[in-house]
């Protein structure tokens, strides 16, 4: 399984409730995409407690590489960047994932990254977090919290909508 990320950070003043319209009027659309596992449609407004910037920021996780690359190739991300511009896609290989269902049922997802140390013992890297993924080029390690409150020292997103595939 592939996680993959992409964020867009926007003005401050910036009115998110334009972000949340797009996800409630575009978000089921993915519902059944072929090779997708979850998308979590993640926003974090800078007035909320532990978020400091207004974001629009997916996290999806992939069965495999050609159903990323379908979606990348995809009329709807094609939209979205003329949009919103051409993000930095991140993406880590899954070390361990929560089910569909506590994703859904959740109201926040946070996110932790941090570098692997060189010569680390890669076998015991502390799985904190439902979703833990690494990505062995940059040596960097994800760890995600979803539940019903932001976690300090994280990335803080509300998760606006969660679709599955097919």
């Amino acid at each position: 399984m592939i996680v993959m990320q992409y964020r867009f950070t926007l003005p401050a003043d910036y009115d998110m409730a334009v972000i949340e319209a797009r996800i409630r009027e575009n978000g089921a659309k993915l519902d059944g995409f072929p090779g997708l596992l979850f998308k979590a449609y993640l926003v974090s407004r800078r007035e909320d407690a532990h978020c400091a910037e207004n974001r629009y920021a997916p996290l999806y996780v992939w069965k495999d590489a050609g159903a990323m690359a379908r979606f990348l190739q995809s009329p709807g991300f094609k939209k979205l960047t003329e949009d919103f511009g051409w993000p930095q896609v991140d993406t880590w290989l899954a070390l361990r994932l929560p089910g569909i269902d506590k994703v859904r049922n959740s109201a926040w997802l946070s996110i932790r990254k941090q570098q692997i140390a060189a010569h680390s013992d890669l076998s015991v890297l502390p799985p904190e977090g439902q979703l833990c993924a690494w990505d062995v080029s940059r040596w960097q390690w994800l760890q995600v919290v979803v539940g019903d409150a932001p976690q300090a020292s994280h990335e803080n997103y509300r998760i606006g909508y969660v679709a599955s595939g097919g």
